[in-house]
């Protein structure tokens, strides 16, 4: 606890400063490295510390405001019919942003995966039918008394209307 108290005003600098996810573990792990600790305080500690604790939650509360401020602006600029690349030229250097761009990229690598596959597949289907075209004017040509002008003709006539 006398740890805490000597060091007040450096914990609550840390937290003022602290960008990105917050909790108290992360929060014992930095003043680790930033004091020079052999091990992380309590996470328990910290919060017996009305200022400390108040603070926290200030923090706390603030990424939070700014992480769904960032989420619908990343959602926003998603919607928008701008390139991927004007998108990224616009990120700032927001946790929250860089995430919710990140679950939007894959959900369009996912998209682009499934457009791949159905382009490969009604390629095939294009090329089975060019080919089975092929095979029947071959076919019509061998056959006696068919005119291919004259079929041609006839077939690209159109569909008659339906009666309902």
């Amino acid at each position: 606890m006398a740890f805490v108290t000597d060091n007040k005003e450096t914990i609550l600098a840390i937290i003022d400063g602290w960008t990105g996810k917050l909790s108290y573990e992360l929060l014992a792990e930095k003043l680790q490295l930033e004091l020079g600790l052999k091990r992380p305080p309590s996470r328990f500690t910290l919060p017996k510390h009305d200022e400390i604790k108040h603070a926290f939650d200030l923090k706390k509360a603030e990424l939070r405001v700014k992480k769904s401020v960032a989420v619908e602006d990343a959602q926003r600029l998603f919607e928008s019919s701008d390139k991927l690349s004007v998108l990224l030229s616009n990120l700032g250097n927001d946790d929250a942003t860089i995430a919710e761009l990140i679950k939007q990229v894959e959900k369009l690598e996912k998209e682009n995966e499934k457009l791949s596959s159905e382009s490969k597949r009604l390629n095939s289907q294009n090329d089975m039918l060019l080919e089975r075209f092929a095979r029947w004017q071959h076919n019509l040509q061998r056959m006696d008394n068919v005119d291919l002008n004259k079929l041609a003709s006839t077939i690209d006539d159109g569909l008659p209307a339906k009666n309902r």
